[in-house]
Formats: C-alpha cells, structure tokens, sequence
C-alpha cells in the first residue's frame, strides 16, 4: 500500500504535466475559461463558420488572438443581453434550424451531413445558431440606435456610386459665391470652402474678400446648366461646396442647398441596399467602441 502510494505520487507530477502540454488556458473572462484547443478548434473552422453567420465571423481567417477576442465578446453580449431580459432558448436555436432546413428544403440528415462535410459538428452548430440568434438582437436592440444614417448620406453614397451614370438628372437649389479671380490668394485656393462656410453662416469673411458677391440661382436642373458645370454639381453632395469653377476673370464656388434625383425610381429600388452597405460599415465601428468600452466592466484574461 506505502509502495503504491509512493508511485502515485511520483507519477501525478508527470500526468500533470502531461494534461498541462496537451491543453493550457488561452483566456479568461470572469468565471469563463478557454482553453487553447478550444480555440484552436474554433479557428480551423472559421471558413464554414463565415458561411454560416457572416456578421460575426466576418473574415474567412482570423489568428487565434483574433478567434479569442471573438469569443470573449460573445460572452459580453450574452451576459447583456441576459441583464435586458433576453435568453436564446435551445426551443428558439431548434425553431430557427427548423426554418433553414425548410427554406433549403433539405432533411436533419442532409444538414448533419453537409456540416460534417465541412469539419463542424451538430453541436458546435447548434451553438454557433444561437449565437447568431444572440448577435442579431445585439445588433437590434444595442448597436442599431447608436447608428444614425441621414437619407442625404444614403443619397450622397448613390450619387457617388453612379457618378459615371450620364442618364442620371438632377434638380438643384445653388448658392453661387462670387469672387474676382486677382483677389484669391493661391494658398487660399483650398481653404475657400471653409472660409465661405464661415461666411455663410455668420457673415464673417477675411478684410481681402470683402467684396464677395452672392447670387441665389434658385432651384435649377442639369439641362438649364452649361455641360462642365453641369458635371461640377453632379459630383458634390447636397449640403456641400463645390470645387473652384473659373469663368473669365471671376472665381465662383457653388453652395448646394438641395439636391434631388429628377428620376428617383432607381435610387428608391436601391435605398435599402445602400442603407444596409453603410450600416454594415458603421456599425462595426460602433460595436469596436462599444466593447472597448464594455469590457472594462469584465475581469479579462489574454495569454496567447
């Protein structure tokens, strides 16, 4: 029996050491740990991962800190979410598996299948279902009201994205500000827009350009207007100043108070997939600063 003891205790060391090589901590946050190999996992899978819920896995590769940080954030919107009242149910996870199967009419079987076609088990897809579940109301409920995207921006986006478009017309409502070509300083050429924006709105201009003037075109549309200025306004957003437009010996800079589409069925059929595209965008950055600032309310742990 003493023997026996003796060799257990000579042997522990060495399992231990044994269990410590084949798996170590790679992260903590609060009572949560990760293990490397959990990581590891997560990471040789991140391509059917993407496939399956692209706007938490974004990237089709990501570095094991990258996979952690995920991770780490996936325990913060469940544990907000939880304190709002919100838990994904396996019930929910199971009625939206349901759904899929349903609208790509395949079987349980073929699922299970393709997934372990893919290296990802039913589980680990069960898992990833309700974290989709959890990221989209996140998204929703949190991230969606600290997004704020004005119809001009949506407006300005389609603009820029058929700026080469000819058959699109526009209807404007123009400042134009005027000011003779020998007064500008060259090191002023840039500055102009700010230094009429100031002027616009309080009436304050440099001693040098005091004798601005201003003419109010009123509202008038691609076809009233000669071609090179015509092409000037098609490509500065409403809201905005224009480049420099020289005309003999004047310098003139055209403020765009209102611009319209003449023909808007275009831009509405694709308003929702421009608003979509900028949310995207900026959501990612609001969600960046949001768990930045999230964070700091967890103990967290890094050691990879």
């Amino acid at each position: 029996m003493i023997k026996l003891f003796f060799a257990i205790i000579f042997i522990s060391p060495q399992v231990h050491a044994t269990l410590t090589l084949l798996d170590k901590i790679a992260g903590v946050i609060n009572d949560k740990v990760y293990t490397l190999s959990e990581v590891s996992r997560i990471q040789s899978t991140v391509e059917i991962r993407n496939n399956i819920a692209p706007f938490i896995y974004t990237q089709k590769k990501y570095s094991k800190l990258d996979i952690l940080e995920l991770t780490q954030n996936s325990f913060i919107v469940r544990d907000k979410l939880s304190e709002l009242g919100f838990v994904i149910s396996d019930d929910a996870v199971e009625s939206r598996i349901n759904e899929t199967q349903k609208m790509r009419s395949i079987t349980r079987e073929d699922l299970i299948h393709f997934l372990t076609s893919n290296g990802i088990t039913f589980n680990e897809y069960f898992e990833l279902i309700r974290e989709a579940i959890e990221f989209r109301v996140f998204q929703q409920r949190i991230i969606s009201p600290l997004v704020t995207i004005t119809d001009q921006e949506l407006k300005n986006t389609y603009y820029k994205m058929n700026s080469k478009n000819k058959s699109l017309s526009f209807q404007y409502e123009v400042v134009d500000f005027i000011l003779p070509k020998n007064k500008v300083l060259a090191s002023d050429y840039k500055r102009l827009p700010g230094i009429l924006d100031n002027y616009r709105k309080s009436g304050n201009i440099p001693q040098i350009y005091s004798d601005i003037e201003t003419n109010n075109l009123g509202s008038v549309s691609d076809e009233d207007l000669p071609r090179e200025l015509s092409t000037l306004l098609k490509v500065t957003d409403e809201k905005s100043f224009s480049k420099i437009y020289l005309k003999s010996s004047q310098i003139h800079i055209f403020y765009v108070v209102k611009k319209e589409l003449a023909a808007s069925k275009d831009y509405l059929q694709n308003k929702d997939a421009i608003y979509n595209k900028i949310f995207m965008e900026r959501s990612q950055r609001v969600s960046q600063n949001w768990f930045s600032r999230e964070s700091l309310n967890y103990y967290i742990l890094k050691n990879i």
